[in-house]
């Protein structure tokens, strides 16, 4: 009798995680589902830069002239002309490059062939993310320069030296990197540089948003790992293309969240926009992957009128890698111009 309900036990408690088992299977989706009709679920997000919102302390012992000048995190002194700076920014590298300012320290590597030169020349102090800390307190800067990438860092960072945040509102993207560029030429001395770099910034977005006019509507997306994630016209890509060209978008009921709205093939299919603009994330920065056109080759996109017409136009890296520098937005806005002038 004790036996056989021991064995009946058993068995109840075998069925139970039996029954378990299979509603764990059913609810985990499969691992290797295509970026199809489920992208929209299944949609990567790429890591959100980590936002610091701890007050960052400005500094009171700063030696020789000091002025104020605008920063992401409002005015902070700094000093003025200082000889030894560390970027940990491509938008601010590419800015500062562009107004003739040393970089004397920065990043140890980068994927964006027009950065290599200012790279390779300066000192080796890290990553956006991990700085090497020995290697900065060597170079002995008299300004630290960081961006959103560095967050993590920047109070850190601000206890070797002073530091300043200059990530450029994504929101209106080219009026804040035109204020970057006077905030560089108060600290640089560099006015007369910083007027000709606006004034170019200004007339290539005229020519796009001149060349784009009456040409239809617009999807900007970026394409990671075999998923899509939509941009609106308040995000890093889809602002400066929605409110400052003026392409208009093809959804206005976006609901992004901090990395966009992730979406499908059937999506973009429903919405049928006349240009597909797309950032392909992981050829950006050097990860492994299925190209960007080939996720994108597929039946439900060619219905489109864009695909059908061609125009389908990949956004060059620098718009994803060093958002708010000065050339990468006259890059950019040239880029939209050559392919609206190249319309079918």
């Amino acid at each position: 009798m004790k036996k056989s309900l021991i064995t009946l036990f058993t068995l109840a408690a075998l069925a139970a995680l039996t029954a378990c088992g299979q509603q764990q299977a059913q609810q985990k989706p499969a691992e290797n589902a295509p970026a199809s009709a489920s992208a929209a679920s299944n949609a990567a997000t790429p890591k959100a830069d980590k936002k610091d919102d701890k007050p960052l302390k400005p500094h009171d012992n700063i030696q020789g002239e000091v002025i104020k000048v605008k920063t992401t995190r409002g005015e902070f002194p700094v000093p003025k002309n200082p000889e030894r700076i560390a970027v940990y920014d491509l938008g601010m590298m590419d800015t500062l490059s562009a107004l003739g300012v040393n970089v004397g320290a920065t990043i140890d590597t980068v994927r964006l062939d027009y950065l290599k030169p200012v790279v390779d020349k300066a000192a080796h102090v890290g990553t956006l993310f991990e700085p090497n800390y020995e290697a900065l307190n060597a170079f002995k800067p008299q300004l630290i320069i960081t961006g959103s990438r560095a967050n993590k860092a920047i109070h850190q960072l601000n206890e070797v030296a002073p530091t300043i945040e200059m990530t450029a509102d994504t929101k209106n993207l080219r009026e804040s990197a035109k204020e970057r560029i006077d905030a560089f030429a108060q600290i640089f001395n560099k006015q007369a540089e910083a007027d000709k770099l606006k004034a170019e910034i200004d007339q290539a977005f005229t020519d796009a948003k001149t060349a784009a006019q009456g040409k239809g509507t617009g999807l900007v997306f970026i394409v990671n790992g075999g998923k899509l994630s939509a941009q609106s016209p308040t995000s890093r890509l889809g602002g400066w293309l929605h409110n400052d060209i003026g392409i208009a978008p093809v959804d206005t009921a976006m609901k992004e969240g901090s990395h966009g709205m992730p979406i499908s093939f059937e999506y973009i299919k429903e919405k049928n926009p006349d240009w597909l603009f797309v950032l392909d994330r992981s050829a950006a920065i050097g990860e492994e992957g299925q190209a960007a056109k080939d996720v994108l080759n597929n039946p439900l996109v060619a219905e489109t009128t864009a695909w059908k017409k061609g125009q389908v136009v990949y956004l060059d890296a620098g718009t994803y890698l060093a958002a708010g520098g000065a050339r990468q937005l006259v890059t950019a806005a040239k880029q939209i111009t050559e392919a609206m002038k190249n319309a079918k």
